[in-house]
């Protein structure tokens, strides 16, 4: 026999759940049968999401909250028959053998919850009691399933990092922090905020004001798991495992914004450059458009999109762009992206219809013209009148890696795989990292084999030149040898009182010595003899100047 157990709780939270996590988001976590659920609200007069309001809500369309009316009850108690694995107690805990009530509260939202058992009753509840009284609280979640949100620690967050990247770190969209932020009366930065502290410019923030309620609160995560396409263990396994989280609840959340929210101001001061050159464009209508039909390249959006597109196009990149920015990444202003500090571009581009041509009128002008001349004998250049016309159909393709794109189908828009687009920039973003590291790999051996090709060759030319002066020493060192030969020869048969001669001996030994590299003596008129250079170099001239 199953056990039978009731959860008792106050009227008001049972509403703020309900249109929070939906009212079979409520019968889950309780495991409060839906039809007594729904049963038990009509019975309070507690108003549920009308038809519809779920989906408006996650594409950003406005809803309608109904108000909560009022009512002579108070508390509802929901029956359960299975323990909800939320209140499950450890296999430590006691069982009361007897049949009796014990109560175990816990304040949530300033509300009490009483979990009432009539048969098989345990001690203790995992639900977290929470002390209002503690500020230094860090993000913490209650039983893996819901966030607990202090309000000096989340005023902290707000103002340290965007909001964006409080509700990745919280598993939520940024609506949710901005709500929570105004149910606990925590100020948020305005527009621009972030803008004007990346340019330097020191913006003061107002104070915490002091808490009108409850200092806490407790919410549901909106992440679930990710439901984009083909995510699997090997995606994004570059990344750490908190920035993988982070990039795919970002992907998760992903969401075109509504029109009335103004674009990216990168995307704003673009826009003139593609519609200037899609006014000076002279490609006549009805042409093919697409990046290969121009000698010279266009730049990014220009000439493959139909000025009825662009909008759309705008406002898909509007919402990845501030997304990618939000996890750190930046845009430039050629609307290519910089992520992990590596450059990421992709193209966008609007399909054709390929249809017959319908000739005008000027067209059949010069049909007849050339054929009347054809049939009189004449000549006249036989007019260039395609056979068919290319007429942009509305429909996308993103590129943004050669085997990977994205293009609207009869099943759905590239905005519903806005997600897989923001993982696929960064799966680029790792292929551009490996491609420029072995580019720059490639160059730095291209530069290490030239400078030892350089050494090399300067070495070379170095052992050459020694090689030569060696030379051209050895052959100054044979002179000087030959002369003293000669010197000594003559001096035997020189008379030894013939001051001439041996003046001229004495003359020829200083010439020898002159000569001889290894002697190395200065002439007083010839100077110092370069024995290492080569005969012409070193050759005695006669001046005439």
């Amino acid at each position: 026999m199953p056990e039978e157990q009731f959860i008792k709780i106050s009227r008001e939270l049972l509403y703020k759940e309900i249109w929070e996590i939906s009212a079979s988001g409520v019968a889950k976590k309780y495991n409060v049968p839906y039809a007594e659920l729904l049963r038990l609200c009509k019975e309070i007069e507690l108003p549920i999401p009308p038809s519809g309001y779920w989906t408006k809500l996650s594409f950003g369309k406005p809803v309608s909250k109904t108000p909560l009316p009022k009512s002579s009850h108070s508390e509802v108690l929901l029956p359960i028959n299975i323990i909800p694995k939320h209140l499950k107690h450890s296999s430590s805990s006691e069982t009361i053998g007897e049949v009796k009530a014990e109560k175990s509260q816990s304040k949530i939202l300033g509300d009490t919850i009483d979990i009432v058992q009539t048969e098989g009753i345990r001690k203790q509840s995992d639900v977290e009691i929470i002390d209002g009284n503690n500020s230094q609280l860090a993000y913490r979640t209650v039983s893996g399933e819901r966030n607990i949100y202090n309000r000096e620690k989340l005023y902290e967050e707000v103002w340290s990092k965007s909001v964006v990247q409080v509700a990745l770190q919280y598993g939520v969209s940024d609506v949710v922090i901005h709500k929570v932020c105004k149910s606990l009366n925590v100020p948020v930065p305005p527009r621009g905020y972030w803008e004007r502290i990346h340019a330097g410019e020191k913006v003061k923030r107002p104070h915490l004001p002091a808490a009108k309620g409850i200092a806490e609160e407790i919410g549901s995560k909106t992440f679930e798991g990710i439901k984009v396409q083909n995510v699997t263990q090997q995606t994004l396994a570059f990344l750490t495992a908190d920035e993988r989280q982070k990039v795919l609840i970002a992907a998760e959340q992903l969401q075109v914004l509504d029109e009335n929210v103004k674009l990216h101001k990168k995307i704003r001061a673009y826009q003139a450059k593609v519609k200037e050159w899609n006014k000076d464009d002279k490609k006549p209508e009805g042409s093919q458009r697409s990046f290969k039909n121009y000698f010279n390249r266009p730049p990014f959006l220009a000439g493959v999109i139909s000025n009825e597109t662009l909008p759309r196009v705008y406002r898909i990149l509007d919402t990845l762009y501030r997304q990618v920015e939000s996890l750190g990444g930046s845009v430039n202003e050629d609307l290519s992206l910089t992520i992990r500090n590596e450059h990421v571009t992709f193209e966008v581009f609007e399909a054709q219809d390929k249809i017959n041509h319908e000739i005008s009128r000027q067209e059949a002008q010069q049909l007849v013209i050339y054929e009347d001349a054809k049939r009189h004998n004449g000549w006249a250049s036989q007019p260039n009148i395609r056979k068919y016309d290319y007429v942009f159909n509305g429909k996308l393709r993103i590129c943004i890696r050669k085997s990977r794109h994205f293009r609207d189908s009869q099943k759905e828009k590239v905005e519903s795989r806005l997600g897989d687009m923001l993982i696929e920039l960064y799966e680029e973003s790792e292929v551009v990292r490996k491609k420029r590291e072995a580019f720059e790999d490639a160059k730095r051996k291209e530069a290490e084999e030239e400078r030892l090709r350089e050494e090399r060759r300067i070495r070379y030319n170095e052992e050459v030149d020694k090689t030569i002066a060696l030379t051209n020493m050895s052959q100054d060192y044979y002179t000087a040898c030959k002369i003293r030969a000669y010197i000594n020869a003559l001096e035997s048969k020189v008379d030894v009182n013939d001051e001439k001669a041996a003046e001229w001996i004495e003359w020829a030994k200083k010439k020898a010595d002159w000569y001889d590299p290894t002697v190395d003596r200065k002439d007083e008129l010839l100077g110092e003899r370069e024995h290492g250079e080569n005969e012409e170099r070193k050759a005695i001239r006669k001046s005439y100047y």
